[in-house]
């Protein structure tokens, strides 16, 4: 590889776009990365203006451009390109002059930072979150080097320091900020976390400001890390708990005050002393276990022996997690309930309510928990007993589908349950509630008829003297605008006059039932239809009994009266022509073992042959012996007739194509007959008018009769166009016949070969042959290589004219199926006679143009179709031709 090349492949390759323009502007050459990038290909690119893809710059923009490119040879700047598409992206463009040859270019490199944009964006957000975060958090934060000096802080932290601005504190330590004592403790806390690695969480200290009162904080200190793991520096986070040690200390003050009051209250309390590990209980807490202080013999037990007395054991780790929990957390004002179980002394369970708070030491450990205990064993019981009664029927009246109403006389006011609704679709936010009217509710879910037929049944109920059940069925209106049918029950309840004040009923959704009824009656008149329509009646035969069921529609279809359907089996096989009853034997016994009898045969019903075919699955008792058949009894009299016409018909249709290819291979000789006469017996006297035309030219060249000799010439060149055509005719009759032998083929050395190959005729031409990247594609390589002669033949002769000639192989991008291109710049043609174009003898231009058989293209076409591809052609006068064809890639 030249150097040359190498620059050219480096180009090619390079990840940036390469834009090359002229010094107007204009795009001269452009590089893969770039057409990739503006959405362009490469010949759409050529030759546009620098504004057609970056439009975000006018023309003083462009010129104040190239000014500082002429003035500093290189400038970067950032841009918002154009693709083809109209959508934009942004580029960072670094431009520069280049001198080729006394000429002066411009060269762009552009790059997508669309993705360093949105880094560049993610990034600040993310300081300005952190900022935000860092300033409006409610403890006071900061960062320190490792001098233990202030390096930023946020502005709680300066307002507890009373600073304006940060440069007020920055590179300070504790010591300058909070003096000799509390500085040096601080200082001393942060120089073992930069020795150590270690960091200080949950430190509370106390500073004392300058009325002598304290100011408590809970610190917590880590080191800072760089990539490497190593510290260069420390972080804080500092909250005042003033008031948390206020509260600490009224709570000690008021222990004594809840102690008092919880014995009055008359509940179980008790305190757990963490550090003795002992439980402290009152008398009313051995009351509410059942028991006493005389049968424990002390208000003190540790924890084993409390779990023990009292706790069942597969509740104890409950209870212990609950404990473990006091104990972990952090928080001054901690506390907790739990409902558990327990164990009185004759075995039987109880549960208990415990309400518990933590009690925290100045380092905020928890010290002691105390609480109270109440015995809820009778409202747990009874709440449980609702519940499990609402649950049975919850589940009851979901699985019934049903909707509980109830409708009050004197109120005028009607109550539904959640299940009611739930059914309907609806919640009782959509129809305001549980409770509405009499006429809320037909306006919200009845049509008006069904409303009415709801009051007259209502009204009815309440009118008669006794309280009964009632029924009735009506129509309501679903959440999803359907009409649902329901089924109503209701019984009326009499007040202690015997007036009937209230109605209580509940209401269930009978859609499904009522379209399944309907859909049965259809369903059976559907299938007596069909029975009708396929000649099919259902019938069954006892074997225990031997004995047949038929029904009339099976009769029906064989075609027998009531008094004549046989009873027997031996009745039915009396029916059976003799021929046909072996075959009856051996599909009974078949079916016995398989369980499926099915079986085409004629029976002789009313002196005449009917064809039949009985299909029954065999039913067995427990013990796998077959006791019955049941199954249907078809008539395909009309099938068997329509078979043996068809059959028939087959025959013939088999005769009448024989004869048709006898006929066709007739044809064809006489084709090859035909096609052999023209080959020799048409040349001859071709040869003849050539031999005695150069004899009389030869002759007339002694007297000189130039005019003659013309005549002659014109003779000689008719006879040579008729013999070329007649050889083209051939060729193209051969085409139609020839087999494709199928291979794989490279189309780029294929059409390598052929430019190869004309090069000798082009030799005294300008062309430029611009080919490229061909697929890979499936077929046979002579014919193709006709198909191709001939095209790129025929632009070369139509840009023969042409000072230089461009001729343009290529496949189209993104295509599917393959499609590829034979472009030239020659003269075109005018579409209007498009349809002319690849028919036998047809030329768009004259012979005294341009030379030619006009059958070339009817080849090329003949070509590509028996590939299974097609060929089409766009052209404009004057400015060349574009071929078109689609393959199947490989």
């Amino acid at each position: 590889m030249n150097l040359d090349e190498m620059h050219a492949a480096i180009i090619e390759q390079a990840p940036d776009g390469i834009v090359i323009l002229d010094m107007d502007m204009n795009i001269v050459e452009v590089n893969p990365q770039a057409c990739s990038q503006f959405g362009y290909t490469r010949e759409e690119l050529m030759g546009m203006h620098l504004q057609e893809i970056e439009r975000s710059m006018d023309m003083n923009s462009i010129q104040a451009m190239i000014n500082r490119l002429k003035i500093e040879g290189t400038v970067f700047f950032e841009s918002q390109a154009t693709r083809k598409d109209d959508s934009q992206w942004p580029a960072g463009i670094k431009a520069c002059l280049m001198n080729v040859e006394g000429e002066q270019f411009a060269v762009a490199f552009c790059r997508d930072i669309s993705a360093q944009k949105k880094t560049k964006k993610k990034l600040e957000g993310e300081r300005n979150f952190m900022n935000a975060l860092m300033d409006n958090f409610p403890d006071g934060i900061y960062f320190k080097d490792l001098d233990r000096r202030l390096i930023r802080v946020n502005r709680k932290l300066m307002n507890d320091l009373g600073a304006q601005k940060e440069s007020e504190i920055l590179g300070k330590t504790d010591l300058e900020l909070y003096g000799d004592k509390f500085g040096r403790q601080s200082m001393e806390v942060e120089q073992r976390i930069l020795d150590t690695g270690q960091p200080c969480i949950g430190l509370v200290e106390s500073r004392e400001l300058e009325d002598g009162s304290l100011n408590w904080t809970l610190t917590t200190k880590v080191p800072l890390l760089n990539e490497q793991g190593k510290i260069t520096g420390i972080a804080g986070v500092s909250r005042e708990i003033n008031e948390i040690k206020q509260a600490e200390a009224t709570l000690r003050i008021r222990e004594s005050q809840l102690s008092v009051a919880i014995q009055i209250a008359g509940l179980a309390y008790w305190e757990f002393n963490v550090e003795e590990q002992l439980f402290t209980f009152n008398d009313h807490f051995y009351d509410v276990f059942h028991t006493s202080f005389a049968e424990v013999g002390s208000y003190h037990m540790s924890p084993q022996e409390y779990a023990e007395r009292f706790l069942f054991s597969e509740d104890q780790n409950v209870i212990q997690q609950e404990i473990q929990k006091t104990l972990d957390t952090t928080d001054p004002h901690f506390n907790g309930k739990i409902d558990h179980r327990i164990r009185y002394p004759n075995g039987e369970a109880g549960y208990v309510a415990v309400r518990y708070f933590a009690v925290k030491d100045n380092q905020g450990r928890t010290v002691k928990t105390f609480g109270a205990s109440q015995n809820v064993t009778e409202r747990l019981l009874a709440e449980k007993a609702i519940r499990d009664s609402e649950a049975q029927l919850s589940v009851a009246t979901q699985i019934a589908k049903l909707g509980y109403w109830e409708y009050n006389i004197r109120t005028n006011l009607i109550t539904f349950s959640e299940q009611f609704y739930t059914l309907l679709g609806y919640t009782a936010h959509d129809l305001g509630g549980y409770i509405m009217t009499p006429e809320e509710y037909g306006r919200q879910l009845l049509t008006p008829e069904d409303y009415e037929k709801v009051v007259q049944q209502i009204t009815g109920a309440i009118q008669k003297p006794q309280p009964a059940n009632h029924y009735f069925e009506h129509r309501i209106k679903h959440a999803n605008g359907k009409l649902r049918i329901s089924a109503v029950r209701f019984i009326t309840i009499p007040n202690d006059q015997g007036r009937i004040y209230k109605t209580i009923g509940i209401y269930q959704d009978i859609t499904d039932r009522k379209q399944a009824e309907l859909a049965l009656v259809e369903s059976e008149a559907n299938l007596q239809k069909a029975f009708e329509i396929a000649a099919i009646g259902p019938c069954k035969y006892n074997i225990v009994d031997d004995r047949y069921e038929w029904t009339t529609r099976a009769l029906d279809v064989i075609g027998l009266d009531i008094d004549r359907a046989p009873v027997t089996f031996v009745d039915f096989l009396a029916l059976v022509p003799p021929e046909d009853i072996p075959l009856v034997w051996k599909e009974m016994e078949q079916s016995n073992r398989v369980g499926v009898f099915d079986l085409e045969h004629r029976l002789i019903v009313k002196g005449k042959h009917k064809w039949i075919r009985f299909r029954s699955h065999v039913e067995y008792d427990d013990h796998g012996k077959p006791v019955g058949t049941v199954g249907i009894v078809q008539d395909i009299s009309a099938r068997k007739l329509a078979e043996e016409e068809l059959s028939s018909y087959r025959e013939k249709l088999e005769q009448l194509v024989q004869r048709r290819t006898a006929q066709l291979e007739n044809i064809n000789k006489d084709l090859e007959a035909f096609a052999y006469s023209i080959s020799h017996d048409l040349r001859a006297p071709l040869r003849h008018i050539n031999g005695f035309s150069n004899m009389l030219k030869r002759r007339l060249h002694k007297e000189v009769d130039e005019e003659a000799i013309k005549y002659i010439d014109l003779i000689n060149k008719a006879s040579s166009r008729m013999g070329t055509m007649i050889d083209g005719l051939l060729n193209f009759s051969r085409l139609g016949r020839q087999e494709i032998e199928h291979s794989e083929i490279d189309l780029n050395q294929l059409i390598g070969l052929l430019v190869t190959e004309f090069e000798p005729d082009i030799s005294n031409r300008q062309v430029e042959w611009r080919i490229g990247e061909l697929p890979v594609i499936w077929g046979d390589i002579t014919l193709l290589k006709v198909a191709f002669e001939n095209l790129i033949s025929n632009a070369i002769k139509y840009t023969q004219r042409k000072e230089k000639a461009i001729i343009e192989i290529g496949a189209c991008p993104n295509s599917e199926p393959c499609t590829l291109y034979v472009k030239d710049n020659g003269i075109g043609f005018d579409m209007a006679y498009v349809d002319q174009l690849f028919g036998v003898f047809h030329r768009l231009h004259r012979d005294e143009e341009f030379e030619g058989t006009g059958i070339g293209l009817a080849n090329v076409q003949q070509i590509i179709k028996k590939h299974g591809g097609s060929i089409y052609a766009r052209s404009e006068e004057g400015k060349g031709t574009t071929f078109y064809i689609r393959f199947k890639q490989l």
